[in-house]
């Protein structure tokens, strides 16, 4: 019986051992990964938010520190937790790894979560109260609360400098001074307090006051649209047809009224150049006009006058000069509308001028 006992307690020895060297690969593969990509994650968000985008916000030192202390938690705790799957106790080397270590892990993720909770702060501001907002929160501003943050944390966890050491057996432990091992406790809830509590409660109340008052906005939006809307509908009928119609073609109502707004703006510019086609044609003209020598407009002495002969004119050739008479006038019309008054009477005066020469 005590022979079957001791295999069986063996087999669950091993299998228990199997599962936990099998679980202790992801571990092993996850953390030089994290290793790599989160200071490059980091310094990218680094350098988006020191650009000249973000050169008067506010939140942007609150990002910038964030990614510092996050890459620091990273580097730190990912290779001590990697030796640690390893069975390489790096904390028990010498006093500076077992107090170094501990101080920097617990400092930079309590100072990750503090300036979180600032941050959220920040933004709750920026959308509830723009008058303080505008006032108060700068980027200088930000920038000494951060400072702040980093240095009460820092005096907080300070406690690991000094409590934390190796013992006669060689561990690192809070437990070699007597005086530190009564305290710690109460060092303990002041840790979960500064790390955990606190931060992740000023976050959760920040982001629901957020989301009531981007509702609240939201809804005030929709009602100024609708109280707008009926005016809207009165001063354009067509705009009711289209608010019946289905949202695919209202889609494509909406792509047709932007291509015909467009196609208007380029035949707008055409006319634009064609005038000032025109208008230059018109000076170059008259410029012609005036340089025309008046020695060469006499007739020779060679040449004769000859009266004017008077030809028949017949139906069709009267009603050609009727219609070229009309087509003159109204383009003589749009012309004037098109330049200005003084622009085209001086025009038509060179022309005939021009003709008589």
């Amino acid at each position: 019986m005590t022979l079957l006992t001791n295999v069986s307690t063996n087999s669950t020895i091993d299998s228990t051992t199997w599962l936990l060297q099998f679980s202790l690969w992801p571990l092993r593969l996850f953390c030089p990964l994290l290793v790599v990509l989160c200071p490059v994650a980091n310094w990218i968000c680094v350098s988006i938010f020191q650009s000249s985008i973000y050169s008067r916000s506010s939140s942007k030192w609150y990002f910038i520190f964030i990614a510092i202390f996050d890459t620091i938690y990273v580097l730190v705790t990912a290779p001590l937790i990697f030796l640690l799957t390893l069975e390489i106790y790096i904390l028990n080397w010498s006093i500076i790894c077992c107090k170094i270590i501990l101080f920097v892990n617990y400092l930079s993720c309590q100072i990750s979560a503090g300036l979180l909770a600032c941050l959220s702060i920040d933004r709750l501001l920026a959308t509830t109260c723009l008058f303080l907002y505008r006032y108060n929160c700068t980027a200088n501003v930000s920038k000494y609360v951060c400072l702040l943050v980093i240095l009460m944390l820092s005096l907080i966890n300070s406690h690991y400098l000094i409590g934390y050491t190796i013992d006669k057996n060689g561990f690192c432990t809070a437990k070699a001074y007597p005086w530190y091992e009564k305290i710690y406790p109460q060092l303990n809830v002041v840790y979960l307090l500064s790390y955990s509590i606190i931060p992740f409660t000023i976050i959760t109340i920040c982001n629901l006051f957020i989301v009531i008052s981007v509702c609240q906005n939201k809804s005030a939006m929709k009602k100024k649209y609708y109280v707008k809307k009926p005016s809207m509908i009165i001063n354009n009928p067509m705009e009711q047809t289209l608010t019946n119609l289905p949202s695919c073609y209202q889609a494509t109502v909406y792509e047709k009224k932007r291509d015909s707004q467009l196609n208007e703006m380029r035949h707008q510019v055409s006319v634009t150049n064609n005038t000032s086609q025109v208008e230059n044609k018109i000076l170059q003209s008259d410029h012609e006009c005036d340089n025309v020598p008046s020695e060469s407009l006499m007739p020779d002495q060679e040449e004769t006058l000859n009266p004017i002969e008077l030809r028949p004119v017949t139906i069709q050739q009267s009603i050609s000069s009727v219609e070229h008479k009309r087509w003159f006038l109204s383009r003589s019309t749009s012309s004037s509308q098109a330049y200005p008054p003084r622009l085209v009477s001086y025009s038509v005066r060179c022309r005939t001028a021009c003709q008589q020469l």
